[in-house]
């Protein structure tokens, strides 16, 4: 490059606010996707591997059946560990019962500020996609996973 070459001009700056909210708003898009889909994923594998939907009383009774079947339990052995699962999955879904609320909160927050973007033809159809925990209004496990 020689003296006489001109300087090409520098590329537009973007707003750096800007930049911060759509990197936020993938970050949360992303962190949505990913959760459905892990529980839509875990839904079907349980349904398929286990012949049953998924209820929050059956992970203990699926555990032991694992357990016994991968480590040949002795009968004391199987009521013993059967004693510690049943205490921690208690613990577990107390544990879950006091985030559901959070939780909840967050996805209606979510939906409220999605539908504000909406023309009123989408908010239309969104209402029939947007996110909500556990399963949509007047649909039982069942008609919800056909």
């Amino acid at each position: 490059m020689s003296v006489s070459d001109p300087i090409p001009p520098a590329p537009p700056r973007r707003s750096s606010a800007k930049t911060v909210v759509i990197a936020v708003v993938i970050v949360i898009i992303s962190f949505l996707s990913g959760a459905a889909a892990g529980i839509f994923v875990d839904h079907i594998y349980m349904h398929r591997h286990f012949g049953v939907g998924r209820g929050p009383h059956i992970a203990p009774s699926l555990i032991m059946r694992r357990l016994d079947r991968s480590l040949d339990l002795t009968p004391a052995q199987h009521d013993r560990i059967k004693e510690i699962v049943e205490r921690h999955h208690r613990r577990i879904l107390e544990i879950s019962e006091n985030i559901r609320p959070q939780i909840h909160r967050e996805l209606e927050a979510t939906n409220a500020e999605i539908t504000a973007v909406l023309t009123p033809e989408q908010r239309e159809k969104y209402e029939k996609l947007k996110m909500h925990l556990g399963h949509p209004r007047g649909r039982s496990r069942r008609e919800s996973t056909r």
